[in-house]
């Protein structure tokens, strides 16, 4: 059944965040009535789309929103399609264990509860946000989706991420094998827009090196995959109430804009006019992040990523652009 064959409503956890109200305006376009259940606007505060409901504003990020039955209830109610996006992680300093248990319980709590609310009601499709770094550093590649994933050997916050992310994912799989929900999950890399990049290689930490023209260290081979937003609505699109998308697992990624450190660094020092130099440090190892492969989602689903490394590099100049005018505010 495609996605054009019926009348339609979704909801979607999360349609306030980066890639969620790309999402959620993009469905609003397409002719899909849309809930969001969400503790905060986020990028849809002002929108006024009369098929638009948001449900959970302003309730609590650990104890409302998807964590609350009752307001999953509401939400669920009529839904042909639930886009599972909702996450609450603390991407701050190291937390205290007590954090991370909450984090864990609102989390698997709220991806539970969205499962169980789906199963009861017969919603026809329940697609599932995850992440690449379910996979945390493997050894060999190409990263396909049997790759063994061992997130415990990621940093320790990415670590304890990868890990809630891999749990969900199998949540997910279990109500598909045991309960018949139709089930897809999308492990996601770092994502970025026209005008922002999220690639955790652009700390402000280095950038205030390059700016103090100090040199740069980065290990051999060390890079950063990543994805455009609107290529990820996209494979979410191609997904929804496609039969041949269930009980699957796909990588959305883009090989063409992967980047090495080296050359991200140099690209920031050319944009800054900075006198900094890349120190290349022998790492004796494969480093992640490398390119995951979409063989998988290219061969079932027909996506296709059209994007390229030059699309993301002006991203990363509109990011640098803004990082520097903070600093100068």
């Amino acid at each position: 059944m495609g996605i054009k064959n019926i009348k339609k409503k979704a909801l979607v956890t999360g349609g306030g965040g980066f890639i969620g109200s790309r999402l959620v305006k993009t469905l609003l376009r397409t002719g899909f009535a849309v809930t969001v259940l969400d503790v905060q606007p986020g990028f849809l505060k002002g929108e006024t789309d009369p098929n638009l409901e948001l449900i959970g504003i302003r309730s609590d990020g650990l104890r409302g929103g998807m964590a609350d039955r009752s307001l999953v209830e509401q939400a669920v109610k009529n839904v042909d399609v639930i886009y599972h996006l909702a996450i609450n992680w603390d991407w701050g300093a190291q937390p205290s264990a007590l954090r991370l248990a909450d984090l864990f319980d609102v989390n698997v709590r709220g991806t539970l509860n969205l499962l169980e609310v789906a199963k009861f009601h017969g919603v026809k499709h329940f697609i599932s946000a995850s992440s690449c770094a379910v996979y945390g550093e493997p050894e060999s590649s190409p990263i396909d989706e049997e790759t063994l994933c061992k997130p415990e050997l990621s940093p320790t916050h990415l670590s304890a991420y990868g890990i809630m992310k891999l749990t969900t994912e199998k949540l997910c799989l279990m109500y598909y094998h045991h309960y018949g929900i139709p089930v897809t999950t999308f492990r996601i890399e770092v994502v970025f827009s026209d005008d922002e990049s999220l690639l955790s290689a652009l700390s402000r930490e280095y950038i205030d090196k390059i700016i103090r023209n100090e040199n740069i260290g980065v290990l051999d081979d060390e890079g950063c995959a990543s994805i455009h937003v609107d290529e990820v609505v996209d494979a979410f699109l191609l997904a929804t109430l496609n039969n041949k998308a269930y009980g699957h697992v796909f990588n959305v990624s883009n090989p063409a804009t992967y980047i090495t450190h080296g050359e991200l660094y140099e690209f920031i020092i050319q944009l800054t006019g900075s006198k900094s130099k890349i120190e290349v440090i022998p790492s004796g190892r494969r480093i992640s992040c490398m390119p995951e492969s979409i063989e998988k989602i290219q061969r079932i689903l027909g996506w296709k990523p059209q994007k390229t490394k030059e699309d993301l590099k002006k991203a990363v100049a509109e990011t640098v652009k803004s990082i520097i005018s903070y600093y100068k505010a």
